[in-house]
């Protein structure tokens, strides 16, 4: 079982994206709540980077590898985005785009190697993050299909 690392992520720091909010035993979420949501999704990513053979201990240990920050920031943008659905504030499009740049996190955690320093997996049997479930090939195609270019749509006729 994988333990579940926050990044150092509390409640207070959701000033860093909006800055007029806080939490207390009457608000929405409350502060218990809202620590509650901090840990639900420190989990989903203590979890994911687990999957992907990352020494989540050691990057939760070292605040000066990049892949602490990154995973600090996922954390912190997908707790603004739930805490802005909460408190039903602006319309949703500002939750969507906090989420949005947190998918992007998430996407570079799985394709682009980050500074995970020794921790970085790298032995011939075990899950790479550049050998991850990727499917860039599918993407390429589905991307040069989508394009609508005379070019691929023929690849795609000879292809079948």
């Amino acid at each position: 079982m994988a333990e579940i690392f926050t990044f150092d992520v509390v409640p207070a720091d959701i000033g860093r994206l909006l800055p007029r909010i806080a939490f207390s035993t009457d608000s929405a979420p409350t502060q218990l709540q809202a620590e509650d949501i901090i840990l639900d999704w420190g989990a989903e990513l203590s979890a994911f980077l687990t999957g992907m053979g990352v020494a989540v201990q050691a990057v939760n240990d070292h605040p000066t590898y990049a892949l602490y920050r990154v995973c600090q920031r996922y954390v912190l943008l997908r707790f603004a985005a739930q805490v802005i659905r909460l408190r039903n504030q602006n319309d949703q499009t500002m939750a969507d785009r906090l989420d949005a740049q947190a998918d992007g996190l998430k996407d570079v955690l799985r394709k682009t190697p980050a500074d995970m320093g020794a921790q970085r997996p790298n032995g011939p049997n075990s899950p790479n993050i550049l050998r991850s479930n990727a499917t860039y090939a599918a993407e390429i195609y589905l991307k040069s299909l989508n394009s609508r270019s005379r070019v691929a749509i023929n690849a795609a006729v000879d292809r079948m």
